[in-house]
């Protein structure tokens, strides 16, 4: 089926589940449309990984069947008894179904003894297991070959190099891949870093980070504003769904990028990483649709903000940028911008997690310099809400620590509201921290006689809305996930929750009848 749609856009396929259309475009390439309007929450495509491996930096031993990482407490580590060359984190892990596929172990088999030295080198087995797909899957290894690789804006660069000494010539060397396919195995590491899905290991380590391609879900357009939600389970199954209404036609969209950084920051990335410059809508707006997360306080008038008023400039500190006060229109040169944000961000990093006084300082020390959402300013905030919930735990925390954790969850919960549209998990986490300061400061107020049973039901419902709302972001989340067991347990304390509220008005109602009472005895 093909279908025109003015002069750059052709539909080129559709899907039999008819959720969404592949389209392609002289601008954006192959990308996703909705093929009929899609309702949040709603499943868009289900797809299984074409392979899956570990990050190109990662260090230390993983387990090539299961992905878990191996501590190795001796010399001896555990090896697939056919190859004698993958590592493993138990005899066990060869019986059960994984990731070491019939092909990889058989091409091991056809090396020499010391192949196993590859284990000591994880990130090239996920290049390894790409290669091997023209022999396994050929249908696979066609849409892969397909993929963005940007193998000539790569050429002779940094990662390219990288790349070469730290995939190309081990393998090469192992006798795993010949050395005519120099090239290709550059081609592939082009794929793999423009097109992979970072995901968290089996052990749910956000410090030991794996990848993997998904044919079809690689086709998603970027908008740091993503109108999606992505999902991936216990078998890095990943699960697309609508965040917001998406109208039948419109691109679907996913944010390549993380959703608290600065313009400047998540065009970098972009370009570094993507190899194209964004100029979604919000990255074309100085002030960022209001979220100012790259905003800074006019040091002349103090009242307004100092933006770069060309925010698609290739360099932004450079002369084509134009930081200008918004309110006294005063201009600074992106020289001084620069060295302003780079000291903030050494004085940010070298902040400690756990020390509550020295960061609330710290923040309102940089809050004279930047605006109170900008993105450093949020990873401050971030390190704050840690401390605050190490303080929960305490037998009685302080009306006044509950206070400011509500505030700044709410500082936090505004910007996502411009950043994250829609259904969003970083939204439920931060609603389901909103919900504890509100009703802990109710039921502190209310045990101090400061408010009576009817205003401790209001507030009650406040916090029961604020954990409705969480669930309404968690409840995708597969049950696994930290995510997931957030919801599990917004769940069950919102039944506790709900249970209190009616039994402060079951008391309430005690109260009031006994009160008429009294006044007709009298």
């Amino acid at each position: 089926m093909v279908e025109k749609q003015g002069s750059i856009r052709h539909v080129v396929s559709v899907k039999s589940d008819l959720k969404y259309k592949v389209a392609i475009s002289s601008e954006l390439g192959r990308y996703m449309i909705a093929a009929k309007d899609l309702v949040p929450g709603e499943v868009i495509h289900r797809e299984q990984p074409a392979v899956v491996g570990p990050v190109a930096f990662y260090e230390g031993s993983l387990c090539f069947n299961c992905l878990k990482p191996i501590t190795v407490t001796t010399s001896k580590i555990l090896r697939c008894t056919k190859c004698k060359v993958a590592s493993l984190c138990q005899l066990a892990c060869e019986l059960i179904s994984g990731f070491h596929s019939d092909a990889e172990c058989e091409l091991f088999q056809t090396t020499d003894p010391c192949t196993h030295e590859i284990s000591k080198h994880p990130g090239t087995l996920l290049p390894l297991r790409l290669w091997l797909l023209h022999k396994s899957h050929p249908e696979i290894w066609e849409n892969i070959l397909q993929m963005e690789d940007h193998i000539n804006e790569r050429r002779g660069t940094p990662v390219w190099r990288d790349r070469n000494e730290n995939v190309v010539q081990i393998l090469q060397k192992f006798g795993l891949i010949g050395n005519d396919g120099t090239e290709l195995l550059q081609r592939l590491c082009g794929i793999l870093d423009v097109n992979c899905f970072e995901l968290r290991s089996p052990d749910n380590s956000r410090n030991h980070l794996l990848r993997a391609i998904y044919v079809d879900a690689a086709l998603i357009a970027h908008d740091c504003r993503g109108n999606t939600h992505l999902t991936v389970d216990d078998e890095h199954r990943l699960t697309i769904y609508a965040s917001a209404f998406i109208a039948k036609g419109a691109t679907i969209y996913f944010n390549y990028t993380a959703s608290f950084l600065g313009t400047v920051e998540r065009r970098e990335s972009l370009r570094k990483g993507k190899y194209f410059e964004c100029s979604c809508e919000l990255c074309s707006d100085p002030y960022e649709l209001g979220s100012h997360l790259s905003s800074l306080v006019c040091p002349r008038c103090r009242k307004g903000y100092v933006v770069n008023q060309n925010p698609l400039c290739v360099d932004p500190y450079g002369q084509e940028a134009k930081w200008q006060c918004g309110q006294c229109k005063s201009l600074l040169s992106g020289k001084v911008i620069n060295t302003t944000l780079n000291l903030i961000i050494s004085m940010v990093d070298d902040s400690a997690h756990n020390n509550m006084e020295a960061l609330e300082s710290l923040l309102q020390k940089l809050l004279r310099t930047i605006h109170t959402n900008h993105y450093l300013a949020l990873e401050l905030k971030q390190k704050l809400l840690t401390s605050y919930r190490g303080e929960l735990s305490t037998v009685n925390p302080e009306k006044k620590l509950l206070k400011k954790m509500f505030d700044l969850c709410k500082e936090i919960l505004d910007v996502l509201n411009i950043t994250e549209p829609g259904i969003s998990r970083l939204k439920g986490i931060t609603l389901y921290e909103m919900h504890l300061p509100t009703a802990m400061l109710a039921s502190k107020s209310y045990s101090a006689c400061e408010i009576t049973s009817l205003e401790l039901v209001e507030r009650l419902r406040k916090a029961e809305e604020l954990l409705e709302k969480a669930l309404f972001n968690l409840l995708l989340e597969p049950a696994t996930t930290p995510e997931g067991r957030l919801g599990k347990r917004a769940l069950q304390e919102l039944k506790l929750l709900r249970q209190n509220i009616t039994d402060v008005e079951a008391l309430t109602r005690i109260d009031d009848d006994h009160h008429r009472s009294e006044i007709q005895c009298k």
